[in-house]
């Protein structure tokens, strides 16, 4: 039997597929054929959702009860404070994006509703909840990272090739991996009623991925 990340990944496969493969944006990153000013949105947009994504992680933190537990999250929350808000900034600086433009960036849609679905699960639910919520973006990721990274035509000097060396940085493996674990057993205790209320919250995250790629995707477009 598969264990229970991989059931949700199979569930909503074809969204899982479209999320972190097939979506324009994510071959774009790919291929190096992604315009500059739709990763820039994209930049500025992620740096907004990365503050809320933190808050997240604290809040599973303080929820945790156990110390090991409690560490973990909090790896994850300095991965991810410390390390890819850090990239997103020096990635600002290094494509003409001030440090002023990127703190007065305001939320568009997309990003307003994932922030708002992500905190609101966070507050109002248990530990096992959040873990659940935030898999579709810290496994969605990393899988695109190491997909991407395959790639024997990647430019070093691209912006894409930074991108994909943080997503696929053993860093990131590490806690990913351990945030999957958790969930894998989260989904040894439940019943078939319990792992369907979990699924839909799975694949609500997938969903908010979709558009906030959607989002950076047709920026211009519009």
């Amino acid at each position: 039997m598969n264990n229970f990340s991989t059931y949700l990944q199979e569930k909503n496969f074809d969204l899982w597929k479209l999320a972190n493969v097939d979506h324009p944006f994510v071959k774009g990153l790919g291929d190096g054929s992604l315009p500059l000013d739709k990763f820039q949105y994209y930049l500025k947009q992620d740096y907004i959702f990365l503050f809320y994504y933190c808050k997240v992680l604290a809040l599973a933190s303080s929820k945790s009860n156990t110390e090991n537990i409690m560490s973990k999250w909090v790896s994850l929350l300095d991965e991810t404070l410390n390390s890819e808000m850090n990239l997103h900034r020096n990635f600002c600086k290094e494509y003409g994006i001030s440090e002023a433009e990127l703190e007065n960036t305001e939320k568009d849609s997309s990003t307003e509703k994932y922030c708002n679905f992500l905190l609101k699960n966070a507050e109002e639910n248990s530990i096992e909840f959040i873990a659940v919520s935030l898999l579709p973006c810290q496994w969605g990721y990393q899988e695109i990272g190491q997909n991407l990274s395959k790639n024997p035509n990647l430019d070093p000097k691209s912006f894409n090739y930074k991108w994909i060396e943080s997503y696929s940085s053993p860093e990131y493996q590490e806690v990913t991996n351990w945030l999957k674990n958790y969930v894998d057993e989260i989904g040894k205790d439940l019943n078939s009623v319990n792992k369907d209320i979990f699924n839909k919250l799975f694949q609500s995250g997938i969903k908010f991925e979709i558009e906030f790629w959607d989002s950076a995707w047709n920026f211009n477009n519009r």
